[in-house]
């Protein structure tokens, strides 16, 4: 079976392969190309403004496939990407295309592609997050005076906080037109389900949970490994990530437990090197920065900035707890590797966040925008020391079910073979 993807970024080994910038964050692509290729014909389209055509380049029983755009940035629509894909339908001829997220304009160039030339029947679409949803939860309560504020950066940018939430709003015009063409869907979450079919209530809705990188499958957390008062926070460079939320939670946490620490992946824009990197700092990063002053945490609040799988797989078994303190998420790889390890994990009950976690059994969930309860949570992990092995074995028996690498590659593969071409 000869399956094409279309991807929103190239996975690392485009790079070797094609010489296109990768994206580090794309570690539920990683783990499924591994797999699956080893069982169907697979090809990764992504699109590049690096190439003036299509360019195709063979990788490690994977076949690369860059399709020019003219715009620079992948967030802005280009009219051309939809017959560039139709040349690529036309000379791979695919049975199947899968079509990894929504939250790009290029899924409809890819879905319009598909009418032209008679495969939306066999596309499936892959709902990661949702940006029309997204919009709505974007300034994650953050003050007025922070979503209307502008530094340097910003001003040079043209775009603040509010002018990043407006993009999300205007590239959900694309994905909702997109999903409105959608015959087929692949979600795992009662969230993305609710959103897919609210767009469009005939779509077929196939179940397929997800595979995470290796080094997540090999590692087991233990307390007496990790560094007490520890907390891991994956992400947090735009509002709806929740750090706000964290750096209240910590200035809670402070007051008990003064030797607490907050390791978060972000530039350090806390100690900027040179003038140029106090340039960098964007709205919300300023507002970050008041906070912690506010709070007095320069001490407790380490960047890391970006980490490859190994060095993030470290940063969870060095945690006591991991948190996840978000607006908004569909299901996040960051809690399905925290349980996978047996990371005691405290996560905000977000969209599709309590299909993957149980409440008190296998970790605590609490309400997005309350951080006295994030801290509340934290602390209670903190005070089992050792004894909380009991809940997280539970979250890693979990996971291992959500994450079982043979039935979610046998899984999909049952999926292309409703839809494969005939």
């Amino acid at each position: 079976m000869k399956v094409l993807w279309i991807c929103n970024v190239p996975i690392p080994e485009a790079k070797a392969v094609m010489g296109d910038e990768a994206q580090v964050r794309v570690s539920w692509l990683v783990g499924i190309s591994k797999a699956l290729r080893e069982k169907v014909d697979l090809y990764i389209a992504y699109t590049s403004c690096e190439q003036k055509e299509i360019a195709i380049g063979k990788g490690e029983k994977v076949t690369f496939v860059s399709v020019p755009r003219k715009c620079k940035t992948v967030s802005r629509f280009d009219e051309n990407v939809e017959e560039e894909f139709v040349k690529v339908y036309q000379e791979i001829k695919p049975d199947v295309i899968h079509v990894f997220g929504t939250e790009f304009p290029h899924t409809l160039s890819v879905m319009n592609a598909g009418e032209k030339t008679g495969y939306l029947d066999h596309t499936v679409v892959s709902i990661q997050g949702l940006v029309s949803i997204y919009a709505g939860h974007y300034v994650a309560a953050l003050p007025e005076w922070v979503q209307h504020f502008y530094t340097v950066r910003d001003i040079l940018r043209h775009c603040n906080i509010l002018g990043a939430k407006r993009e999300f709003a205007v590239r959900g015009t694309y994905e909702i037109k997109a999903l409105r063409k959608a015959r087929h869907v692949i979600g795992r979450t009662d969230w993305d389900e609710a959103c897919t079919k609210m767009f469009r209530p005939e779509v077929v809705y196939h179940f397929n949970n997800e595979i995470l990188r290796d080094s997540f499958y090999q590692e087991e957390w233990q307390y007496e490994t990790c560094e007490p008062y520890r907390i891991f926070m994956s992400q947090g460079g735009v509002p709806y990530k929740g750090f706000h939320f964290m750096i209240e939670a910590l200035a809670i946490l402070k007051r008990k437990y003064p030797k607490v620490k907050l390791y978060i992946t972000e530039r350090d824009y806390l100690h900027p090197a040179n003038w140029r990197e106090r340039l960098r700092l964007n709205s919300y990063q300023y507002y970050i920065k008041k906070l912690i002053k506010k709070y007095h945490l320069e001490e407790q609040i380490f960047f890391l900035d970006t980490l490859d799988e190994k060095q993030m797989c470290e940063q969870y078994l060095k945690a006591n707890v991991f948190v996840s303190p978000s607006a908004i998420e569909n299901s996040p790889n960051s809690l399905g590797e925290a349980m996978l390890l047996g990371t005691p994990t405290v996560v905000s009950d977000v969209g599709g966040v309590k299909n993957m976690i149980a409440h008190e059994t296998e970790g605590y969930v609490y309400q997005h925008d309350a951080p006295y309860m994030l801290a509340y949570y934290v602390e209670k992990f903190f005070e089992m020391g050792a004894e909380a092995k009991r809940i997280t074995d539970n979250a890693r028996a979990h996971a291992a079910r959500i994450f079982d690498v043979d039935k979610n590659i046998s899984d999909l593969i049952h999926i292309y073979e409703e839809i494969e071409c005939k």
